[in-house]
């Protein structure tokens, strides 16, 4: 399996993983032809696919929840926001019936490490981001030992942290273009109003709700929308910091194309210690991968290669099967372990997955 732009669809591809929008089966795994549906996907605004090809063979993509589960999230979290918009927030018995069923499956896989991209429309970014924040922070928590009932409490925070966006101006909101200095204080009010929305629901503890509040607060004052420091900001607002940046710097957005997860990755090191907390920066980059799985990598020795699988804690060195040279023209395909093979690294920057030549 491996992640392909839909400009990039062949014959041979079949499709690895099956493709949702607004929690209805669009494409199942398995769909072959996929070329015929390129215009409405990208209609859609889906310009990625994760497929079957010779290249791929054998090689899976892990997700520490199930397929099914990860759809189930998004439509509790859709009919929960739903239910904001029309001022009837109470009950929100659904939502933590799929957050056990979240921590269910995380605990059980908590020693994989992912990095998974969820193929969907644009329309559907805000609650495939809210789901995916929340699967990162709970990885991250589960490193930390968390009880239970803690997990619990940051889940249902993480993923209600973004609830005060439905309450805000659709069109200022996605605008394409730079935001005026009048239009991101405006947007910046998300967090209070998400903090009041959830104050309304008594089944929401409070160190659920200061996540709403303060995921865009920095350890060095410049977050919003107290900017407050350090020692104000507690350790579930610091884990929710990181995982939100994470998944939306490495997702498509309305305003830009997302990052790779290796210069991402390089931002929250960047800001360790400044804006991010170190230690957890230090033990969020050990349960994601910096080259996922099914990834098309450029080789040190010129070569180009797939990403095959991980070594554990080691990220920077998977094992590789080899497919091209230097000139992009396709060889015996072998396969190479980075972590016995120290010579030879993967050079920074993404392979351009829109490139004419296709891989």
């Amino acid at each position: 399996m491996r992640l392909v732009s839909t400009s990039m669809l062949s014959a041979d591809m079949i499709l690895a993983k099956s493709i949702y929008h607004n929690d209805c089966l669009i494409l199942k795994a398995g769909q072959k032809d996929l070329m015929r549906y390129i215009n409405h996907l990208n209609n859609m605004g889906i310009e990625y696919l994760y497929i079957d090809d010779k290249k791929s063979e054998g090689i899976e993509v892990p997700d520490v929840i199930s397929e099914k589960t990860r759809v189930k999230c998004k439509r509790v979290l859709r009919d929960t926001i739903g239910k904001v918009s029309n001022g009837a927030l109470g009950d929100t018995g659904e939502i933590g019936g799929i957050i056990n069923t979240i921590l269910d499956e995380i605990l059980y896989n908590k020693d994989v490490q992912i990095s998974l991209n969820d193929i969907c429309a644009t329309d559907d970014y805000t609650f495939s981001h809210s789901v995916s924040t929340t699967v990162y922070s709970l990885l991250l928590a589960s490193r930390l030992n968390y009880s239970r009932s803690m997990l619990e409490k940051l889940a249902i925070g993480t993923l209600l942290h973004d609830v005060g966006k439905v309450l805000l101006d659709k069109e200022i909101l996605f605008k394409e273009e730079t935001l005026t200095e009048e239009e991101f204080e405006y947007v910046k009010q998300h967090t209070v109003l998400g903090y009041d929305t959830l104050k309304k629901c008594t089944c929401i503890t409070e160190l659920s709700r200061i996540i709403a509040l303060s995921h865009h607060e920095r350890l060095d004052g410049s977050g919003y929308p107290k900017g407050v420091r350090e020692a104000e900001i507690h350790e579930f607002v610091r884990i929710v910091a990181i995982a939100d940046v994470y998944d939306a710097l490495t997702s498509d957005r309305c305003y830009r194309k997302k990052w790779s997860n290796e210069k991402a990755v390089n931002y929250l090191i960047e800001y360790a210690g400044t804006m991010f907390d170190t230690e957890l920066v230090r033990t969020f980059i050990q349960v994601i991968t910096i080259y996922p799985n099914g990834s098309i990598v450029h080789l040190s020795n010129g070569f180009y290669g797939i990403v095959k699988c991980q070594n554990k804690n080691m990220s920077g060195r998977p094992v590789v099967r080899v497919f091209a040279d230097s000139q992009r023209r396709e060889i015996d395909m072998y396969e190479i372990d980075l972590l016995q093979n120290l010579s030879i690294t993967i050079l920074e920057g993404e392979v351009e997955l829109n490139s004419d030549v296709s891989f």
